[in-house]
């Protein structure tokens, strides 16, 4: 029959999730160290002192007379089979007065051991008839013999390890051995099976085998939900160590039948409709406030997937959204780690208004104050000329040619500019609002531009009202898309209007306005929106309007009771 061809156990951390194997005895010059079992080269310190220590109390492995332990040589076959015979308790036996190997005889070392090991089909040779008993064994082999002394168990699923393929002769024992906690692998996902497995290491091994695992005793991960937690990181990843053992679920969306098992940082959890997913982190917690999988949301759909400055995963009965920082309603807009790039440069004609317009204005001396900064049938006569003195084609459209002659200082596509995120992803709600009003303040004294939303150098290009709060919610990881910059210059486009009409802003009464919120005004109670200010508390405002940005005290009317102050108010930062 074919040998045990490459079975071993991971030493040190790939049996128990710790650091890399110490190299050398672990003994320190000139210094005596605490000893483990009294073994001479096992100080106190090394990975699996303890383990060590329970084999030689058994009496399993009782190293050699000099007084070692020799914790990193491999362990060759005739140890194996004689470490194997002690933990089973050295049951009665009579070896064979004829050896059934070629290469081992009566009076080898561990005859006894060798023989009672292949009468039980534990250890099993070579089709040549050799059993090479000075052979290292190696990690696949040390599955495979453990695996047969458990009475070869069913195995519930495979956990894959991306070194051990799906046509690997000891996958079903690799993955048995993995599913109840015996030998775990590296942090890599490898299992590295060709590599013989260290003294130290079969000492964990057993004392894994005999008290439980690395999950505990009686505890085990296995079938679809192992194929999860696996590929989600095992026992190095997010989700630690398993609390239990999976049970069975009912889904309170849809009724589906599924498995759920518990580990110290989060869900695993599976279902034929669903398939295996993973629930953690904050996640976890909007999970279980809906009642988990016997709640509204059932089993999740999906694992979580990166959504802005955050998270956000499927359930079946809806989604979920976790941001670390400031985490406002599902319903809201949510923080994003950067603004939505979006298409500027386009072609100016008339009824435009915005930064660019201000520009074309000012090079050809066209002057326009507060609203009336547009391109105008006068702006567009001026464009005319300057292009028929420049022998381009004289349309009175500013496309990027014309753009390049006039202001060629200036990038065409400037009006696509939007303010960097100012703040962590995980601000807080405070810290956002204080950075979008740092933004508002530092604009105090720029120009007033009808449309216009400001550009890096945001003395030149100036803002209105709501092209200032807009790029005040920018720096604050706030993008309240489809509301843009690019948008907002468009001839009859209000983002004023859009922002009191988003509904993924938050509404409140006017008499329960804060800090960082944004009031509304229109020419009378009934008109429409046409002025927004951003409220700064303590009857103080900041607003762009007319000729410059600039404070403005909440308590008399704005501009001479030019504008009427609407009922409600907006807040982004809920």
């Amino acid at each position: 029959m074919v040998g045990d061809s490459q079975e071993s156990t991971p030493s040190r951390r790939g049996l128990i999730g710790i650091g890399a194997a110490i190299a050398g005895s672990g003994l320190v010059v000139g210094q005596a160290p605490a000893l483990a079992a009294g073994f001479i080269d096992v100080p106190r310190s090394q990975p699996f002192a303890r383990e060590i220590q329970w084999t030689a109390d058994q009496g399993i492995s009782r190293g050699w007379s000099d007084g070692t332990f020799r914790p990193y040589e491999p362990a060759r076959r005739a140890e194996m089979a004689a470490f194997l015979y002690r933990l089973a308790g050295e049951p009665a036996f009579t070896p064979p007065a004829v050896s059934p190997f070629r290469d081992v005889t009566p009076t080898t070392t561990f005859y006894k051991e060798i023989t009672w090991c292949q009468d039980g089909g534990i250890l099993r040779g070579w089709n040549d008839g050799t059993f090479r008993p000075m052979v290292p064994m190696q990690r696949d082999q040390a599955v495979v013999v453990l695996y047969r002394l458990s009475g070869s168990p069913a195995v519930g699923g495979s956990a894959a390890f991306k070194d051990v393929p799906s046509s690997y002769v000891f996958r079903k024992e690799i993955a048995w051995a993995r599913n109840v906690g015996y030998m775990l692998g590296w942090d890599d996902n490898t299992f590295r099976p060709m590599q013989p497995i260290l003294r130290d290491a079969i000492a964990a091994l057993f004392y894994r085998y005999s008290n439980g695992g690395a999950f505990g005793k009686g505890i085990r991960v296995q079938g679809a939900i192992a194929q999860a937690y696996w590929a989600a990181g095992g026992i190095w990843g997010r989700l630690g160590s398993p609390k239990g053992n999976e049970r069975a679920v009912i889904s309170g969306k849809s009724g589906a039948r599924g498995f759920q098992q518990d580990f110290a940082g989060g869900l695993v959890l599976y279902s034929s409709r669903t398939g295996s997913r993973t629930v953690g982190g904050g996640l976890l917690t909007e999970y279980l406030g809906q009642g988990g999988a016997t709640g509204r949301l059932g089993f999740p759909t999906g694992n979580e997937r990166s959504f802005g400055a955050g998270w956000r995963q499927d359930f079946e009965g809806g989604f979920r959204t976790y941001y670390s920082g400031w985490n406002p309603p599902e319903n809201r807009h949510g923080p994003v780690k950067q603004i939505t790039s979006v298409r500027g440069g386009v072609t100016i004609r008339r009824g435009w208004n915005g930064t660019r317009v201000r520009i074309i204005q000012k090079k050809l001396g066209v002057h326009r104050t507060g609203s009336r900064q547009t391109y105008d049938l006068g702006t567009e006569d001026a464009v005319r000329a300057f292009q028929r003195r420049n022998r381009l084609t004289a349309d009175g459209i500013v496309g990027p040619q014309t753009w390049r002659r006039l202001a060629p200082e200036y990038p065409f596509d400037m009006d696509a500019w939007r303010t960097p995120v100012a703040v962590r992803s995980n601000a807080s709600r405070n810290e956002r609002i204080e950075a979008m009003i740092r933004f508002c303040e530092r604009q105090l004294g720029t120009p007033y531009t009808w449309g216009g939303a400001g550009w890096s150098n945001t003395s030149v290009a100036g803002f209105d009202c709501s092209g200032l709060l807009l790029q005040g919610l920018y720096a604050a990881g706030l993008d309240p898309q489809p509301i843009n910059v690019v948008k907002h210059a468009e001839p009859t486009y209000r983002t004023s209007q859009q922002l009191y009409g988003d509904k993924r802003l938050a509404s409140f009464p006017l008499a329960e306005r804060r800090r960082g919120d944004f009031i509304f005004y229109g020419r009378t109670a009934n008109a429409p929106v046409t002025h927004v200010t951003l409220y700064l508390g303590n009857g103080r405002m900041i607003e762009s309007w007319s000729t410059r940005t600039s404070h403005l005290n909440y308590s008399r009317q704005p501009h001479n009771g030019y504008y009427t102050v609407k009922p409600t108010i907006k807040r982004p930062f809920v």
